[in-house]
């Protein structure tokens, strides 16, 4: 399952301290059991939650166990959850395990099928959001060349996003 969280830092000034508390964040999570492996994104396109954290996990029950709650979810963020805004936590059924984005790609994602251009429908991984805010019913992702030309992804209203971590594993 994905287990996806996005959020806002609005103070940019901090950025590079908060990546790198980041990837320390997500070698604790690695630690738990079910909790196999995490990628990092931002966005290309406005959204008001720029930042995306897709992290393969076992299911809901991770979330209830002591591992987890020990240094994940909302309370082990540190002093980084009073300045990280727009939160959104949803865990989604559809896909055992998101496959890598490399540095040359482009991460494409949407919650609405009717945006989807005809071209790339076929290439779209369908989730139903089952636990968490579940504030996203639905979402697909499909990857692209960063070569490839994005501009009728742009302009049918999908939400592009770079890798700025490699999976962690």
């Amino acid at each position: 399952m994905l287990y996806m969280v996005e959020m806002e830092l609005p103070d940019r000034s901090r950025v590079a301290d908060w990546h790198d508390w980041y990837v320390n964040h997500i070698r604790k999570l690695l630690t738990v059991d079910g909790y196999y492996a995490s990628q990092r994104f931002e966005a290309l396109t406005p959204r008001k939650a720029p930042f995306l954290a897709i992290h393969d996990v076992v299911g809901p029950e991770l979330f209830e166990g002591t591992g987890y709650r020990s240094v994940g979810g909302p309370s082990g963020t540190g002093e980084w959850r009073d300045v990280m805004t727009n939160w959104s936590r949803n865990l989604f059924d559809g896909c055992v395990a998101m496959p890598d984005v490399g540095d040359d790609q482009i991460l494409v994602i949407t919650d609405d099928r009717a945006k989807v251009p005809a071209a790339y429908a076929d290439q779209v991984t369908w989730l139903t959001s089952i636990a968490l805010d579940r504030d996203i019913p639905s979402r697909g992702f499909f990857t692209i060349a960063g070569s490839d030309d994005d501009a009728p992804l742009r302009a049918a209203g999908l939400e592009l996003f770079k890798p700025i971590s490699e999976k962690m594993r």
